[in-house]
């Protein structure tokens, strides 16, 4: 899979390059962002940038600029976040509220640095400019003399006054002489987009999670690790186990005390749901939601039968019996690019008529409500009614937890 990042560079007084902006990219060839949700950008955004390009790579060791919607402001996505390397750019949407200030003086405190995007004067972001370390003014919505005015009164204070969408030298002249001290625009560098090649099936991490949950002998701290690469994952996984409040940096020790509370079956559950929601370009949630809870339904089934250690392999071909249609590719191709048992992969196949088949065919026909004669299991017909009452219970709380 190509992945994508844009950055344009923003230059000191002496035409230095002092940071990187980066931006979201859908694919190869844009010139600027598209997309719905300011969220699922950011957080694609950063995850890209520190596990699939590197953050110091990207922005040469400089400080890099990120844009942060209101609501990953308020929420701890944004404490994942190194306030040494990254600058949190605050939309010029964002509202100014006593709750908004309260966080960023949360923020200020813990050593973040703040910019305003986009500032054209409005009073109406007065009462946080205080909080503000690099103003950025919009020089293509804003007149010569509100460009002079806004210098005028605050070049003098701590706030860096940083000239943006400078499209040519007088421009930048005028801005230099009013005591504007950073600049960025077309004039110096267009952005600049960025390509890297990535595992096929959303990112490497899940491919990799998933080869060492297969493992007989699971290394729960080398999980940890690939999860704490991906800025995302462990956000996730943290606000999964309600320990984002005791979490400071990227702590390698909190997330393993995450991944131990969950356990290895739990992670697996989690990790392949994370594949199929996070990767989902085709269908609704709700075939999402028809996946786990098929997988975590035959894994329950096996566990009260005589093939109960292919619990996990029931659960994993529960839930990719549906994953190309959820991903709209090919089952072959699909199953090329991630480590799962080779039973599971036969009966996705069709080349299997084993138990895990068996099993399969019996959660679907459950689901439809025809269900066919049941494999060998050491419960009744009443007890699978509540096993399948249960699964759906579980399923509404895994995404509860997860969205």
């Amino acid at each position: 899979m190509q992945r994508y990042i844009a950055r344009q560079a923003i230059f000191d007084r002496n035409l230095r390059v002092e940071g990187y902006e980066l931006l979201y990219r859908a694919g190869d060839g844009e010139d600027r962002a598209s997309f719905a949700d300011g969220d699922r950008a950011t957080r694609i955004l950063l995850s890209d940038a520190l596990m699939a390009f590197g953050l110091n790579n990207l922005t040469d060791g400089r400080g890099a600029y990120v844009n942060f919607t209101e609501s990953l402001v308020m929420s701890d996505f944004v404490l994942l976040t190194d306030p040494r390397k990254i600058t949190i750019e605050l939309l010029e949407s964002i509202h100014v509220t006593d709750k908004l200030i309260r966080r960023l003086k949360d923020l200020k405190s813990r050593g973040y640095r703040l910019a305003l995007d986009d500032y054209t004067g409005d009073p109406v972001f007065d009462p946080i400019l205080p909080l503000i370390d690099v103003l950025k003014v919009d020089f293509l919505a804003t007149s010569e003399e509100k460009q002079e005015e806004i210098a005028r009164k605050y070049r003098r204070g701590r706030m860096a006054l940083l000239a943006e969408k400078v499209e040519d030298r007088e421009t930048y002249e005028r801005a230099l002489r009013q005591g504007y001290s950073k600049f960025q625009g077309f004039f110096f560098q267009r952005p600049t987009n960025l390509r890297k090649e990535t595992a096929n099936i959303n990112s490497a991490t899940y491919t990799r999670l998933l080869r060492e949950l297969n493992r007989t002998d699971v290394d729960l701290r080398y999980c940890s690790e690939m999860i704490r690469s991906d800025a995302a994952l462990t956000f996730r996984l943290l606000k999964k186990v309600r320990t984002l409040q005791y979490y400071r940096g990227n702590s390698l020790e909190v997330i393993e005390r995450a991944v131990t509370y969950l356990g290895i079956d739990e992670l697996y559950h989690w990790v392949v749901l994370l594949l199929a929601r996070e990767s989902n370009t085709t269908c609704s949630d709700e075939t999402v939601r028809e996946a786990y809870l098929r997988g975590i339904f035959m894994e329950r089934l096996i566990e009260h039968s005589s093939h109960s250690k292919k619990k996990t392999s029931g659960f994993l071909t529960g839930m990719f019996s549906l994953m190309d249609l959820i991903l709209g590719r090919p089952m072959a191709d699909l199953l090329g690019e991630v480590h799962l048992p080779a039973e599971t992969k036969k009966v996705l196949l069709g080349e299997d008529a084993g138990p895990l088949k068996t099993y399969l065919e019996y959660a679907v026909s459950y689901e439809q409500r025809t269900p066919m004669e049941p494999p060998a299991l050491d419960v009744d017909a009443y007890e699978v009614m509540d096993i399948y009452m249960q699964c759906i219970r579980d399923t509404d709380w895994a995404f509860r937890s997860d969205s």
